[in-house]
């Protein structure tokens, strides 16, 4: 719009991303529509300072327009981006509303059970902001402020205060070779010696896959293995909240559950809730070998065993009948792990009058900053820059979204176009936030780029993210093919 304004010749004009499915050639613009719908772009006639082609005189050329003219086309692109961004989600609010975040249970002795928090609480605000994700939640607690939170209870609100309390260090074990998995018992123990040192993240730290392990426990018992898989995390502020996410009811049917089947029991272990399923899901991926545990310090606080036998025992609630399904692990993982395969255990509020417009502004605003500080730690090295999806991975992605919902795909289309007017925002050369940079500097200095300087720099630009588009575009398919 603002090249249009400032007469600006525009060479093509985008729909989405990717291969070209095809072109209507225009009289001075030709639209091109892509394979990935997401987002768009358009290509200016004299962006590129030595194109040939170009005389050094004419006025249509974004290189010949005026730097606060530069300035406001470059940053029309990620200002669109996130209009839309901010259009989608008002739409989203008044058509689905949003989900509902909701306390699944609360761990024991933590700062939310001091706190008087209850499973089935329906968290609505944290510090007068509204609560539309648990990981938008998370990010208030690092710093380890007092968080007001905002509860309805029986449908009445009430206040609770947490402070959120440091952690210990913590660490998740995976070993293998364990004999008689099945007979141990270390949740509540405390680990004595690790390979004979008693400082066992030090020793972890030189540690690799395959390695030898022998854990010494605070009762004498001795286990010997080695060591599949290890993470470390530093100590964290946290609260004690365990979110609901998914439940135990089927949403989709195959050929051997039901739309409503509730699965109640696995292998004599009673499931509750999506807690209770998430952690049988990690004791069926364990081989019968296999052992997984969590250490906050040196105390094992969560223990997951194996089930031995490859065939599970089902208990099934089905039309208030209880009915029992044999299957393999593989069958049970292959479906479980489908996505919208389970129900949510929430419904959607409905904001109204006002909050139809402030909840969803607010939620895009909270997912622009997550951006930012995402794009932050990646370039700080906080974020590994292999999670970072691509064109390929975002196809994936909406693959699997559409096997949710229509709703997921809208609130994941409108996530992306916030991320892409984010993204463009980046001061490198090559993308708007690098032109951005260039006309500031000319409107501080009322001194034109050298075109060749600008030349070499939007070149080691291009080539960056020609580079960077190959890694995410192969790492896209390793995750995801």
């Amino acid at each position: 719009m603002f090249a249009k304004i400032f007469k600006t010749r525009v060479e093509e004009f985008s729909i989405g991303f990717g291969p070209s499915l095809f072109k209507i050639p225009g009289k001075e613009t030709t639209f091109r529509f892509n394979i990935i719908p997401l987002g768009g772009y358009v290509r200016l006639a004299g962006e590129e300072v030595l194109e040939e082609g170009y005389k050094d005189t004419d006025p249509s050329l974004f290189y010949n327009k005026k730097p606060f003219q530069k300035f406001l086309i470059a940053f029309a692109g990620p200002l669109f981006s996130f209009l839309l961004g901010y259009f989608l989600f008002v739409g989203i609010a008044g058509v689905y509303g949003f989900p509902e975040v909701i306390v699944e249970r609360v761990g024991r002795d933590s700062i939310a059970a001091q706190a008087g928090l209850e499973p089935g609480d329906i968290i609505k605000k944290a510090n007068g902001d509204y609560v539309f994700n648990p990981s938008i939640l998370e990010l208030e607690i690092p710093s380890g402020n007092p968080l007001e939170l905002t509860v309805v209870r029986n449908g009445e609100e009430i206040i609770v205060t947490l402070i959120p309390e440091l952690t210990n260090e913590r660490a998740i074990f995976t070993l293998y070779g364990i004999e008689d998995t099945e007979l141990l018992n270390l949740k509540n123990k405390e680990i004595i010696l690790l390979n004979g040192e008693e400082d066992l993240y030090t020793v972890m730290s030189r540690m690799e896959s395959g390695d030898p392990i022998e854990l010494q426990l605070e009762d004498g018992t001795i286990i010997e293995g080695k060591l599949s898989q290890y993470s470390y995390f530093l100590p964290m502020y946290e609260t004690g909240i365990v979110y609901s996410t998914f439940s135990n009811v089927i949403a989709k049917g195959n050929d051997v559950f039901m739309q409503g089947d509730k699965i109640i029991e696995i292998n004599g272990v009673s499931i509750n809730n999506g807690s209770d399923l998430q952690n049988a899901i990690y004791r069926i991926q364990l081989n019968s070998d296999e052992l997984m545990f969590a250490v906050s310090g040196k105390e094992i606080i969560n223990e997951y065993k194996p089930f031995i036998d490859n065939t599970l025992e089902l208990l099934v609630e089905r039309n208030g009948q209880i009915i029992h399904i044999n299957l393999s692990k593989n069958e049970f993982l292959d479906f479980i792990v489908q996505p919208g395969v389970l129900e949510a255990p929430y419904e959607n509020w409905h904001p109204k009058g006002i909050e139809a417009l402030t909840a969803p502004i607010q939620w895009a605003n909270n997912l622009i900053s997550l951006t930012f500080r995402s794009f932050g730690q990646l370039f700080t090295g906080r974020l590994s820059a292999d999670q970072i999806a691509g064109p390929v991975g975002a196809a994936a992605i909406i693959g699997q979204a559409a096997m949710v919902g229509f709703d997921a795909i809208l609130n994941l289309t409108a996530l992306i176009t916030i991320s892409l007017g984010v993204f463009n925002l980046i001061p490198i050369p090559g993308l708007d936030g690098g032109r951005i940079v260039f006309s500031i500097y000319e409107i501080i200095t009322r001194k034109r780029v050298s075109s060749k300087v600008e030349a070499i720099v939007n070149t080691i630009g291009f080539l960056f993210l020609i580079f960077l588009m190959i890694f995410v575009t192969y790492n896209d398919i390793m995750r995801f093919f």
